[in-house]
Formats: C-alpha cells, sequence, structure tokens
C-alpha cells in the first residue's frame, strides 16, 4: 500500500466512519517508526474533528529500538555504535513503557481510538487490546496470560506481546507489538520492558513454523471487532 493513500480517509470514507461503532483499517507494510508515527498524529486530527470512533493501523516496522516515556536507556545493553552498524535505530518516543524493539516478522498495530465512543478509561482499552492478543493465540491452540502489574501478553512467563500507548484528548495512539515471525536475537541487545526475568518468544519459535503475517492481521481485525464490539472497514 502506499503510505499517502491514508490522506483518502477524510475524502472518500467520512460519512461510513461516521457511524457509531465504525473504525477504518489501514495496512501500512513495512514503514518506518516515525513515518508511522506522523500518520498517526494526521489521523488524530481527523478523528477528534469529525469525532469518528477510529482507525487501526496495522504494520511492520523497519529495525527500531524505540524508548519509552521514562526515557531511560538503561535497558540499552549494547553500544549504541554497534547498533548503527547492525542498522538499528534508536528513537525516544512518547508511549508508555520502557524500552522496546520493532522490526520486520513483528505485527505492529496502532489503534487510534476516540474513547468517548467507548469508556473514558484506559484500563478496559489496555485490557481489551491484550485480550485480542489472547484470542489471537487461542486460534493456534496457545493459551496467552496476562501477568498481575504487568501489561502485555506472556506465553508460559515468556513474553509475546507489549502493549504502550498514550491518550490525548481522549483519544489514543500508539498501541501493541505481536511477534509473530520476529527474529529473536535483536532482543539480545535490550532487556525489554525492562523485565530481566521475562525473555521473549514469538509465535515462530512456539509454533516451530512460520505463520504468513497477513493471516495474523485478518485475525487481529476479527478480533477486534468481536472484542470492541465495533464494525472494521478496510481502506
Amino acid at each position: 500500500m502506499d503510505n499517502n493513500n491514508y490522506n483518502t480517509l477524510d475524502k472518500i470514507n467520512i460519512q461510513k466512519l461516521k457511524k457509531d461503532k465504525t473504525a477504518a483499517c489501514l495496512d501500512l507494510g513495512i514503514i518506518p517508526y516515525n513515518k508511522a508515527l506522523d500518520i498517526q498524529m494526521d489521523l488524530f486530527e481527523i478523528i477528534r474533528a469529525q469525532n469518528l470512533t477510529g482507525v487501526i493501523l496495522l504494520l511492520e516496522h523497519n529495525p527500531v529500538i524505540t524508548i519509552g516515556n521514562n526515557r531511560s536507556r538503561e535497558n540499552i545493553i549494547v553500544d549504541e555504535d554497534k547498533l548503527k552498524k547492525l542498522g538499528i535505530d534508536i528513537i525516544q518516543s512518547n508511549r508508555g513503557g520502557d524500552v522496546t524493539f520493532h522490526g520486520p516478522g513483528q505485527l505492529v498495530c496502532y489503534p487510534i481510538f476516540n474513547l468517548a465512543k467507548f469508556s473514558r478509561d484506559l484500563t478496559p482499552f489496555v485490557f481489551n487490546l491484550e485480550q485480542i492478543i489472547i484470542n489471537t493465540l487461542g486460534n493456534f491452540s496457545i493459551q496467552g496470560q496476562r501477568i498481575k502489574k504487568l501489561r502485555g501478553v506472556f506465553v508460559d512467563y515468556k513474553k509475546i506481546a507489549s502493549v504502550g500507548i498514550h491518550v490525548k484528548k481522549w483519544i489514543t495512539y500508539h498501541g501493541f507489538s505481536f511477534n509473530v515471525n520476529v527474529e529473536l536475537d535483536y532482543f539480545k541487545h535490550i532487556v525489554a520492558c525492562g523485565l530481566k526475568e521475562h525473555t521473549q518468544t514469538s509465535l515462530e519459535e512456539l509454533l516451530g513454523r512460520q505463520i504468513d503475517i497477513d493471516d495474523i492481521k485478518e485475525i487481529i481485525l476479527k478480533n477486534f471487532q468481536n472484542v470492541f464490539g465495533i464494525k472494521v472497514l478496510r481502506i
């Protein structure tokens, strides 16, 4: 998909999206982190101005380590020059949470949602994002779980999905990352989410085979509809 196609949202689909509990979905493919953030902020303004339910962005990132709003680099455990040589960018983000990694084979989902259409409460919103991952894992007979006081989804105490969001004027952005076929060696450069005792895993590692990430996208969207009680329109 052309990454500029999100501009058509306010020209072509606006009336359909004004229906209650109807959200759009844009598949951006592999895209740099900052470009995806620019798109999120453009969509944020459209959703706020038009009082829409929201937009779901599905994508993968080029290799990047992002730092959460605690702004600490303590959990980057490899010299930054080495990371640059490996082609891994380091970017300060305004999402919640600690240091994490994004890269090809990891499905990233950014729901820019108007919480006025749901509940002005972040706790059920985050719970629902985690439930989408848990339900998706259930499609493969894998039992995902929450761990008390931690965000994200775990399988046998290994972390398979991370959640980090930001909310402004009761509209969310950022979201979750789900390790599908991502190269797990990338995570050796950091203490992901500051959790030394919870290493990363992936759907590929758990199943012993690669999974088509496009198939995961379809399952994710189905679970968005079921968990949030919305209709999703692909753009």
